[in-house]
């Protein structure tokens, strides 16, 4: 099976699976397409790390928690039957490295586990995407997210989508790929299964790579030219509308001419 393309689309683009920000969620698309969208993913919010001036979600990961639970209850109610899923708040190491390590025991890795154990417990009733977090290109580190979440009484039963979540400006084909295998093969070997997998932006030149492996990725790529047609018309990014709808569908286009995604979705 292909995995699955969630993003946010142009407004008057329906699309099935819709990425939420939870800084700036885009509440009205949902309203407006609500009879299409079988699936969404609130973000952890996470996009605030790009600025290494900040450490800290506002009031900590369990302000941050409560802010996302009231974002599901707000979403739940205008889409009742389709699939939520939340993004525990983490902790990156891809924007700034070492920028959000409170020390060399407590890092990035320490801290999202921390976030993980409060916000599963807490609000149990949510549906959690649970982030497994690594440092800036070591891929092995996932691993030790993973083995410290099993060290703390986690019950990865319980749970049924995990996400790669280091790799949001990777460019390093070996480093994404391998992110993502050492994810698939620590459950295949410490569960006898492979839950469902999900890659937070990765780039669409590592798909063909990966494709096989994860359950659903996510990007808001389609922004800028996905092909050098588009961008001799338009060079470098949407900047009205109509260009959004096109720059969108070309992706879109482009997913399903590489068999990345399936052209029922």
């Amino acid at each position: 099976m292909s995995p699955k393309f969630f993003t946010l689309p142009p407004i008057e683009v329906s699309w099935p699976y819709i990425l939420l920000n939870a800084n700036r969620p885009n509440l009205g698309y949902v309203v407006k397409h609500r009879r299409n969208i079988k699936s969404v993913i609130i973000d952890s919010g996470i996009e605030i790390f790009r600025n290494p001036c900040i450490k800290d979600y506002s009031g900590g990961f369990k302000s941050q928690a409560h802010r996302l639970y009231l974002l599901y209850r707000r979403v739940k109610n205008v889409l009742p039957s389709a699939e939520i899923y939340v993004t525990v708040p983490d902790y990156c190491d891809d924007y700034n490295p070492c920028s959000l390590w409170l020390s060399d025991k407590v890092t990035n890795i320490e801290r999202t586990v921390e976030s993980i154990m409060y916000a599963t417990e807490k609000y149990s009733d949510v549906e959690w995407l649970i982030p497994i977090q690594g440092h800036w290109r070591k891929p092995k580190t996932l691993v030790k997210c993973l083995n410290m979440l099993r060290e703390h009484g986690f019950e990865f039963e319980k749970h049924d989508y995990y996400a790669v979540a280091n790799l949001c400006v990777e460019v390093d084909m070996s480093v994404l790929r391998h992110s993502v295998l050492y994810v698939w093969g620590w459950f295949r070997e410490k569960l006898g299964y492979v839950p469902r997998l999900h890659v937070f932006g990765p780039k669409i030149r590592a798909l063909p790579f990966i494709k096989n492996y994860i359950y659903s990725f996510d990007s808001m790529a389609w922004t800028r030219p996905v092909n050098s047609k588009l961008h001799s018309r338009f060079p470098f990014s949407a900047k009205t509308e109509e260009q959004r709808i096109l720059f969108f569908k070309e992706y879109v286009r482009y997913l399903r001419e590489k068999r990345i995604i399936e052209d029922e979705t």
